[in-house]
């Protein structure tokens, strides 16, 4: 009887986002250019607020989790962190790939391409003009150089084809320990900093 109701409940779920999914789409058709670039604009300015609202506590609570559970920063903010700030994104991923069709398992690949790409070049992006406009020490060629080495290898994955095929998942899967492991290696082998 709880199996029968979990699965209507998964059903009703799937449902709800073909529907929200066909709402979208019908809104998007009604809106003028104008429009959206308004509602854009609108949209992207609450964002800013929400994090200039929330970025002071946030990285309080990440540094004192790294104090509290004795894992070193670099982990926190390179392994951990990353992990919680995309938690949206892995589900939403993980329910468009349980349609399993080829255009939804593109799309999962698609969503998480350009997450990645905009979450790296956005925050090198603010990370770099940071750096310069304050005249902070530089400390972070380790990082930097693993970052730009990912986006521009995703480029050329992401820009090869418009489908993808299973194999290319182990690789790209191995892309994040690697670069973690690449990283660790420039600052302790290398001497990068």
């Amino acid at each position: 009887k709880e199996l029968k109701s979990a699965e209507a409940l998964l059903m009703s779920a799937e449902v709800d986002v073909e529907e929200i999914e066909g709402d979208e789409e019908e809104e998007a058709i009604q809106l003028t250019a104008s429009e959206i670039y308004k509602k854009a604009g609108l949209t992207l300015l609450a964002g800013t607020a929400l994090v200039a609202a929330f970025a002071d506590p946030m990285v309080d609570a990440v540094g004192n989790f790294g104090k509290a559970s004795g894992i070193p920063a670099f982990f926190v903010a390179f392994v951990v962190t990353p992990f919680a700030s995309n938690a949206s994104e892995v589900v939403s991923s993980f329910i468009f790939a349980s349609k399993k069709r080829k255009r939804t398992i593109s799309l999962t690949y698609s969503q998480i391409y350009g997450a990645i790409t905009m979450n790296n070049t956005l925050c090198l992006g603010i990370f770099l003009s940071l750096v310069y406009a304050r005249g902070l020490t530089w400390d972070f060629s380790a990082e930097v150089t693993a970052i730009i080495a990912t986006v521009l290898g995703m480029t050329v994955v992401g820009a090869s084809r418009t489908t993808f095929p299973l194999s290319y998942a182990p690789p790209v899967l191995a892309i994040y320990p690697a670069v973690i492991v690449a990283i660790l290696g420039m600052e302790n082998i290398l001497g990068w900093h």
